[in-house]
């Protein structure tokens, strides 16, 4: 170890104490070891690995840390690419760069020979780490770009620096034993990540070249005759696959047909809407019930009415007559075909709220169709021209849709493929003003007909969220409604095994205090990483999560056998039965715990009866 190192151990053990500051450390280090001139005379990977060894031998959460680290390095980065786009030519007469002439030449090597690449790949590379930044800045690199790529390898640079520090720090044993399979999830997680960067271009260039030979197939125009007017929306589809958007418009047909198909065949909710839903339940506080409840109101009717009235009133006032009628009846189709659906296919409500009187069957979400209509029409109306109109109006109107499709599952009053559904119906609809016209040129002052349309929206919104009408928010749900106890446990992916125990206590004493029984080991960095240990050892794991009705478990007991990769867990979990009785919800399974390649593999199998009765469980029955 050198002098620096020796110097700086006291402070990290002084940082484990006080974890406040260590977050602010590693970002400084990271920021340091990253910017040019600085970064060539400090040992960032040393005081990287030292820092993690200081987050890993105490209780510092490691999230927090990487975030910093990763912060850190953005900074440190973009301060180098400025310094080279400031500069330029004169980056060579720097005082400290001139003493290291071979990294700035190694780092101008590697950028023209890959480019945007070369920023990532430069991360790590030793000298050229800090010099990289600047010389793609000197040379010209454009700042998005930069940004991409300084922001997407800083994902992969702060674990690959931190986690061995940490692994060390959390146990030399421990370290020794996971350090080869923690690399090779790192090689593979980065190699992923490079893998699907190199792919997607390769996909979606051919995709699109291909709609481009369809399109010249088919023509400009579809054939004459008294067929064209109704040929025209179809042919217009099709040469739209020229685009990214026509691919996303016929995605979300296929979304559309594909959940009408599946709410037909099978008038049910799957196993894993069932515990999305459950999920989403659980969570909603009052808070979010009411944010919830004022995010719904942009995808109310009125709301909606008001917006595509308003747009429909610009363009015809701007002479655009055709167009107006199209985004009217745009958003109107969208509307209308989702109440048909709805009463054509009758499918139940979460929780059962078809059935209360108040509320209609849930497939589709009228909501999600009627915002995506309306946002679709918007970007569809809007010319090619005004690219930052077009992209600032997708930005926000993808907000906008997303907040209401999830406020809609927050509100338990839609299944997940309700809101699918109701996506696919919008954007299908919400394009035929694009599809009618064919391509033709669309006015310069359409911005201003969005512009006040949108503006409609958020207004009639927030006024029927004061006034509390005509969508109250006494017509919802609340955590209030509770279902009785279920017999079986509801998990994220559906229904699950049957609880073997359900007691009237509130879960002490179901199992015997004799010590066969025992708290799992908590989940902290070292008992993680036995998750990868190559010999795992059932007693030293954490317990893996189990759900019910979107709940973790109040109490999670284990139980060795002798055989040291089976163990038996218990979760119990407290219910409230509508009548205000508080019951304990027993779970048993035993877990066979096998060594495998990258991780251990897991089966778990469910208990007899008998034994249930020698584990000295079944006196909970009732």
């Amino acid at each position: 170890m050198s002098g620096l190192e020796s110097a700086l151990e006291p402070l990290f053990e002084w940082l484990s104490v006080n974890p406040g500051w260590t977050g602010l450390i590693i970002g400084l280090i990271a920021l340091t070891e990253s910017l040019a001139l600085v970064g060539l005379i400090v040992p960032g990977a040393i005081l990287m690995f030292l820092a993690g060894a200081a987050v890993g031998g105490s209780n510092i959460p490691i999230l927090p840390m990487l975030l910093w680290a990763m912060a850190g390095a953005i900074i440190g980065d973009s301060l180098s690419y400025w310094l080279g786009r400031h500069y330029r030519d004169r980056l060579r007469t720097l005082p400290l760069i001139r003493r290291y002439p071979q990294a700035l030449d190694r780092a101008e090597r590697l950028f023209r020979q890959h480019g945007g690449k070369s920023v990532v790949l430069g991360r790590f590379i030793g000298p050229v780490r800090p010099v990289i930044p600047a010389v793609v800045g000197m040379l010209g690199m454009p700042p998005g770009r930069f940004f991409f790529a300084n922001v997407s390898s800083a994902l992969g640079w702060a674990p690959a620096y931190l986690l061995p520090g940490i692994v060390f720090g959390a146990s030399v044993v421990l370290a020794m034993e996971v350090m080869g399979r923690l690399v090779a999830w790192l090689v593979l997680g980065f190699g992923g990540f490079l893998l699907l960067r190199w792919l997607i271009p390769r996909v979606d260039r051919p995709l699109r070249l291909a709609g481009n030979r369809l399109a010249r197939a088919i023509g400009r125009h579809p054939p004459p005759g008294q067929w064209q007017r109704w040929l025209l929306p179809l042919h217009a589809a099709v040469r739209a696959l020229r685009h990214r958007q026509g691919w996303l418009w016929w995605l979300a047909l296929v979304a559309g047909l594909t959940t009408l198909s599946r709410a037909v065949i099978v008038s049910a909710p799957s196993g894993w809407e069932r515990g999305l839903v459950a999920l989403f339940n659980a969570q909603r506080t009052e808070a979010l019930q009411t944010i919830g409840w004022t995010l719904t109101q942009a995808g109310g009717l009125l709301p909606v009415t008001a917006a595509v009235l308003t747009l429909f009133a610009v363009l015809r006032h701007r002479g655009e007559e055709r167009r107006a009628r199209y985004a009217l009846l745009s958003v109107s189709l969208a509307v209308i075909t989702g109440l048909a659906l709805k009463g054509l296919i009758g499918l139940p409500r979460p929780s059962g709220l078809a059935t209360t009187g108040d509320w209609g069957s849930a497939f589709p979400s009228v909501h999600s169709a009627a915002i995506a209509a309306l946002v679709t029409a918007w970007i569809t109306l809007l010319p090619w021209r005004a690219l930052i109109a077009r992209r600032v109006t997708l930005a926000l109107g993808g907000v906008l849709v997303g907040a209401v499709s999830i406020s809609r599952l927050l509100l338990g009053v839609h299944w997940p493929l309700d809101i699918v559904a109701g996506l696919g119906l919008g954007i299908v609809f919400g394009a035929l003003p694009a599809l009618v016209d064919g391509g033709a040129r669309q006015p310069v002052r359409f911005p201003a007909a969005v512009s006040l349309s949108a503006g409609v929206l958020l207004a009639v919104t927030a006024a029927v969220t004061v006034l509390d009408w005509p969508d109250t928010r006494a017509h919802y749900p609340s955590r209030a409604d509770l279902p009785a106890p279920s017999s079986e446990r509801l998990g994220l992916a559906g229904p699950g095994a049957p609880f073997v125990a359900a007691a009237t206590a509130d879960g002490h004493g179901v199992v015997a205090d004799d010590g066969a029984w025992n708290a799992p080991p908590p989940w902290r960095w070292n008992t993680l990483l036995r998750w990868i240990s190559p010999r795992p050892d059932a007693a030293r794991l954490p317990v893996l999560p189990r759900w019910h009705e979107g709940r973790l478990p109040d109490r999670v007991f284990i139980r060795w056998d002798v055989d040291p990769r089976q163990r038996w867990v218990l979760r119990i979990w407290r219910a409230e039965t509508p009548a205000g009785e508080t019951r304990s919800l027993i779970h048993l399974e035993r877990e066979v715990i096998r060594p495998g390649v990258l991780l251990p593999r897991l089966r778990r199998h469910r208990p007899e009866p008998a034994a249930i009765e020698s584990l000295g469980i079944g006196e909970a029955r009732q």
